[in-house]
């Protein structure tokens, strides 16, 4: 299962590109390419259907898609504005020149596109809908939310518009209409995994277990997603930290027995989840269970070997055990990774003071 931020490249922005005004039809010359384009098979074959009608738009698009399978944005570019010179029509065409100016960078680019649609046909669902992701994601809350309610009124019922609006809200620090919004879409679409990561997220402070509630019916749309258990552990662990930090320890541990239990779970579905290990080990230092933590961060480090964080923690847990070489090689070793990390430095100057 994909989350929001992945699925939403299917939109995402080539500077370069200039406005797609459309001209009329004209002949284009033979086309010639490198041989390591014709060395493609699909290329070869749709350049050949080019040079033989050249006025044909759909071979341009069919080998702009080609082109960008095999990352060469450019060329897939240049298609593409052939195909929309040749049919103007076309919304298919503008929609694939969208998602192309999305990757490329160009929010832009991909609004003018976008815009070409609505103008040829207003009343376009999912131009609408992915306009107001365009401007989400170009932190223009304000026209995102306009576009979202003229996608409301094309059909008031579509999960992907509240879900939308809550990412927006969210954004705007307005969390009990964000709340709202998800909510919204998840009534419209039961199986909808983003929006109840996004309401398990956003209802994490509250005094009851609605967030893991949320974060379960993740888990129960897509059991291999290694986020939805991560953010449940989280969830846990963040209320056992705020329990000991106040000396609640009864309920720290009762919260800690529950993270540690979800991160033992995602271990199980992901086993190169180095927070997972991390967090772990924080737990069980705060539990003085300090060679189980040292295990846990010694995992992190094997998983992630630029865990600069993990060296420190297991620097401490060295230092803590008498080990003031191995602790010194650890801090040394995380400054190294991180020459910012101050903590570190402190610990790395405080060893080789003594």
């Amino acid at each position: 299962m994909k989350s929001f931020a992945s699925a939403i490249l299917l939109i995402l922005p080539l500077s370069f590109f200039s406005c797609h005004q459309k001209t009329e039809p004209v002949k284009k010359p033979t086309d010639t390419l490198s041989q390591k384009d014709l060395a493609d098979p699909q290329i070869k074959a749709l350049t050949d259907k080019i040079n033989s009608d050249p006025n044909n738009p759909e071979n341009y698009f069919l080998r702009s898609n080609a082109f960008l399978q095999n990352n060469n944005i450019k060329s897939a570019y240049k298609d593409l504005s052939m195909a929309i010179a040749l049919d103007s029509s076309n919304l298919k065409y503008y929609f694939a020149m969208a998602d192309l100016s999305l990757k490329g960078g160009s929010a832009k680019e991909a609004i003018a596109d976008f815009n070409q649609i609505l103008h040829r046909d207003p009343k376009n669902l999912e131009a609408t809908i992915k306009l107001a992701k365009v401007y989400f994601f170009d932190r223009d809350y304000s026209n995102s939310l306009v576009q979202l309610s003229k996608a409301e009124e094309l059909d008031k019922n579509n999960s992907e518009i509240w879900f939308v609006r809550g990412l927006n809200l969210k954004e705007m620090k307005d969390s009990t209409q964000a709340i709202a919004a998800f909510q919204r879409a998840v009534t419209l679409k039961q199986d909808f995994y983003d929006a109840y990561i996004q309401l398990g997220l956003l209802t994490s402070d509250k005094p009851s277990h609605l967030a893991a509630q949320y974060f379960d019916n993740a888990i129960r749309i897509d059991s291999t997603s290694a986020e939805a258990y991560y953010d449940k552990g989280k969830f846990y662990q963040d209320r056992g930290d705020a329990a000991f930090d106040n000396n609640k320890m009864d309920e720290a541990d009762e919260n800690y027995a529950l993270a540690k239990s979800v991160y033992h779970q995602l271990i199980a579905v992901n086993p190169q989840y180095e927070n997972a290990y991390f967090n772990l080990g924080f737990i069980l230092i705060r539990q003085d269970s300090l060679d189980k933590a040292f295990r846990m961060f010694d995992y992190a480090i094997k998983v992630k070997p630029d865990y600069a964080e993990a060296y420190y923690y297991r620097g401490l847990i060295e230092q803590q055990q008498g080990n003031r070489e191995q602790a010194q090689s650890d801090f040394r070793q995380a400054v190294t990774l991180k020459p910012d990390y101050d903590l570190a430095k402190k610990e790395l100057n405080q060893s080789s003071n003594k």
